[in-house]
């Protein structure tokens, strides 16, 4: 989804006819939003704990809620309509978050497989199992990295 922004910031930064432009802003806004209803979920669900999700969601709104600081320095009058500069940074912020998400998603299999390693492969817990793959009773639960904990890819 981020590629598609990409494109369309590029084309909004390199191209000077307006049905293109219109083009632009719709691929930009396709790839944009998308992302955003993609990272809260995934931001949560990785979370082992209340306390954590609590606090990467606050994380996550923090920096989020920096954009606009930016978008102010690099969106200035002088460069108006076309305002090259920041649609080459708003090209570049979208190409870094699917090269971060890219990492992100093999890391978190890297730490499933650690996981898989430690625990055993993870029980379907709609069998009637507790997830523990020797059969013991525990008492941290998959809240709480427990054995049935996995990272939501």
């Amino acid at each position: 989804m981020s590629t598609i922004g990409f494109i369309g910031y590029v084309l909004l930064a390199t191209v000077k006819v307006v049905g293109v432009r219109y083009f632009g802003v719709f691929l930009a806004a396709a790839g944009i939003f998308p992302s955003i209803a993609n990272i809260l979920p995934w931001v949560l669900n990785n979370q082992g704990s209340d306390t954590r999700r609590g606090m990467g969601i606050a994380l996550l709104n923090i920096i989020g809620q920096c954009g606009p600081l930016l978008g102010i320095n690099v969106f200035p009058k002088n460069e108006a309509p076309m305002y090259h500069k920041g649609m080459w940074v708003c090209a570049t912020f979208t190409l870094l978050t699917g090269f971060l998400a890219f990492c992100l998603r093999f890391l978190l299999v890297w730490e499933n497989k650690k996981l898989d390693q430690k625990y055993g492969p993870k029980l379907d817990l709609r069998s009637g199992h507790d997830g523990d793959p020797s059969g013991i009773k525990t008492d941290v639960g998959e809240e709480n990295y427990g054995p049935s904990f996995r990272y939501v890819l």
